[in-house]
């Protein structure tokens, strides 16, 4: 899921500032998502079927490395081989209404920072759930169709330069971890931004180097110029 300027071979415009928006937990509730889809599971499974389900989804998720519910649904359905009940649970999943789960200030930050940069998603997860759950939210067409999905983002840095080229890059999420190996990778070139927002944000360790700067929500960016992101650049 990309731009038609990328998709067609056309080169990127150079940019001043690129910023990389994470999508679950930064841009989107998805915590709240995981809630209301956890309700709706028990609703149709029951208790211990819907258990399995998650458990399931985390025994995939250690597998490769991220949420793959494709493959999920195909472990689960193994499980539960009911084809009624396998189209109401894919239909629970994949027909979710994800735009009421936007964070209500996502679009008028996207919109603010279109007035200094580029804003992009790059999110991590699978290619079928995540760029559609990017799609029916309408954070694609938010940023211009200017999304790719990975499976660790960190690992991908000079491929995200490479597509985005750009003087300064602002990497929001909600993972420590991924801010900080990006730092570490560029610290000339990436200011990392740590949104406060979700599971992961309250839950793990400090990493090393912290966060460039943190912010308790996404709306918090549209008060931030060029110059208070350029403050936190490395020097050469």
């Amino acid at each position: 899921m990309t731009s038609p300027q990328v998709t067609s071979g056309e080169p990127v415009p150079h940019s001043e500032v690129v910023f990389i928006l994470d999508c679950d937990n930064t841009v989107l509730d998805n915590d709240a998502v995981k809630a209301d889809m956890d309700a709706q599971l028990h609703d149709l499974l029951g208790d211990a079927m819907a258990e399995t389900f998650w458990r399931e989804y985390e025994a995939v998720r250690t597998q490769t490395g991220t949420v793959d519910l494709p493959l999920t649904f195909e472990r689960f359905d193994e499980r539960h081989p009911d084809p009624v009940s396998a189209a109401r649970l894919r239909s629970i999943i994949m027909d979710y209404p994800f735009a009421k789960r936007v964070f209500p200030e996502t679009m008028a930050t996207i919109a603010y920072l279109k007035t200094l940069g580029l804003p992009t998603i790059v999110s991590d997860g699978d290619s079928v759930y995540q760029p559609h759950k990017i799609e029916q939210s309408g954070l694609a067409a938010a940023v211009n169709w200017q999304v790719v999905i990975y499976v660790h983002k960190e690992e991908h840095a000079d491929e995200i330069m490479a597509r985005w080229p750009a003087n300064l890059y602002v990497v929001v999420d909600d993972r420590g971890r991924i801010l900080s190996a990006l730092k570490n990778l560029h610290p000339d070139r990436f200011v990392t931004v740590h949104v406060t927002q979700g599971h992961y944000a309250t839950s793990a360790a400090p990493e090393t180097p912290p966060p460039d700067i943190t912010v308790g929500s996404i709306g918090e960016l549209q008060g931030f110029s060029l110059a208070d992101f350029r403050a936190h650049l490395k020097p050469r």
